[in-house]
């Protein structure tokens, strides 16, 4: 996804799952409507990750150099190499972050 000539974002393997995960499990649990709504919301913070990239912020339970952005119930992990933002995750709120990391790299 690019906005602007100063920064693209890309989407990891993982964060596309979890994209599709996220749909998934909202569209059968609340419907198509709900859906849109939530999926609207998660795009707008992937936009407000390309126009502001340092607005997210650290967190103790993800690794140095991430970032990470709260779009409702849910919370974008990023880092930013360049002009390049690498959205890695898209976890739920209250997943623990830290053993994600830890299965991811297994």
């Amino acid at each position: 996804m690019k906005l602007s000539p100063e920064y693209v974002l890309e989407l990891s393997a993982e964060a596309y799952d979890d994209l599709v995960n996220i749909q998934n499990y909202t569209f059968s649990k609340y419907g198509d409507g709900q859906w849109q709504e939530y999926g609207s919301d998660l795009d707008k913070g992937m936009l407000q990750l390309l126009k502001h990239p340092f607005s997210g912020h650290l967190r103790p339970d993800i690794p140095d150099g991430y970032q990470a952005l709260a779009v409702r119930e849910h919370i974008m992990i990023y880092r930013i190499e360049n002009k390049t933002i690498y959205l890695v995750r898209i976890l739920h709120s209250k997943m623990n972050f830290t053993f994600q990391f830890l299965k991811d790299k297994s």
